[in-house]
């Protein structure tokens, strides 16, 4: 099948697939650069082992979300795409390079996935840095942090779309940055592939692992250059909740740090300057490896997942006899969702 008929219902099955395994794999990871990101950082979590308890607080949010999110991404995405092709085949937009239409394609998905991250992303992160059983032996009940959480927010629900300008704002810079990236390498891997060995650059499996590999670099340096931005969303998210106001100073620490004061109007620039104020410009820069290695396997995971499985749903769907289609290498998807 073309790809200019637009997504076939093989992009449900595998974008559902490829975001379980990345949120299941990354969300302990994801957990620890929240709370390093956190301006309670140094008051709640540099002492004792409350750092590393709790590390799956906040996944039912990101499991219920994550899965329409990333299909409505991907339908979003390939719909756009198939309609640009068809287009210039037609003998319209013939001045528009492929790398533009691919840009454009991923950035209306993005905006649409984003609006359904965003609410699952303030409930995850306030749950993430919810310190309620932590200190005691016993551990709360499954999914205790994120009902505490929701009910903070059930007389303001409109503050679970808190940060969703700075979603957007952060995403589509770094969707451009690794497109660009990840269709450099791309290409550039598998002409290497294709003079060592043109049988392999040709197959599902040879097309999968450049794609997960180039995935997996172009999203791990391109979060590395944007990890000032999450850190600032970040605090965003955790500010609306009150959360990030309410510790108070532990009486382990030798050294009292500055206390963070959530600034009474709550945007970019105002969090910007409070985090500055507290923790200078390395406050900035927190969770800046545990960022680049999270970006880089989920993209990795995401990219090669969803292709892979694409692929095979297409094939049993629509009844294949199991040879590759070339077209299929041209139509390999252009996009990170891990940033």
């Amino acid at each position: 099948m073309s790809s200019t008929s637009g997504p076939g219902i093989e992009v449900w099955p595998a974008s559902a697939l490829a975001a379980l395994s990345v949120d299941v794999v990354t969300h302990p990871i994801d957990t620890l650069i929240t709370r390093m990101q956190s301006p309670t950082y140094a008051l709640q979590y540099k002492t004792g082992n409350v750092l590393f308890r709790g590390l799956y607080q906040g996944f039912g949010p990101t499991l219920i979300t994550g899965i329409p999110a990333s299909a409505a991404f991907w339908v979003v995405y390939e719909q756009l795409k198939a309609g640009f092709e068809w287009a210039h085949r037609a003998g319209h937009l013939r001045d528009v390079p492929q790398p533009l239409v691919h840009v454009a394609s991923s950035a209306v998905g993005e905006i649409v996935s984003c609006a359904i991250m965003n609410p699952a992303e303030v409930l995850k992160q306030n749950a993430q840095v919810s310190t309620a059983g932590l200190s005691r032996e016993k551990p709360s009940a499954l999914g205790g942090h994120t009902m505490t959480v929701m009910k903070r927010f059930a007389a303001h629900p409109t503050k679970l779309w808190t940060g969703y300008s700075m979603m957007v704002a952060a995403h589509l810079p770094g969707t451009c940055i690794t497109m660009g990236t990840y269709e450099y390498l791309k290409s550039t891997w598998l002409e290497r592939l294709r003079e060592k060995d043109p049988e392999a650059a040709s197959s599902i499996k040879g097309q999968v692992k450049v794609a997960a590999m180039s995935a997996g670099v172009a999203a791990g340096c391109t979060s590395a250059l944007l990890v000032p931005i999450d850190v600032i969303k970040t605090r965003m998210r955790l500010s609306v909740s009150g959360d990030s106001a309410s510790a108070a100073p532990s009486t382990r620490n030798l050294e009292a740090p500055r206390v963070w004061q959530t600034p009474s109007s709550i945007n970019f620039l105002s969090v910007a300057r409070e985090t500055l104020r507290v923790d200078g410009l390395r406050g900035l820069f927190r969770g800046a490896v545990l960022t680049f290695v999270t970006a880089t396997i989920g993209g990795a995971m995401y990219i090669g997942c969803y292709e892979g499985s694409k692929l095979y749903f297409r094939r049993v769907l629509r009844g294949s006899d199991g040879e590759y289609d070339e077209t299929d290498s041209n139509n390999m998807v252009d996009h990170d969702r891990i940033l």
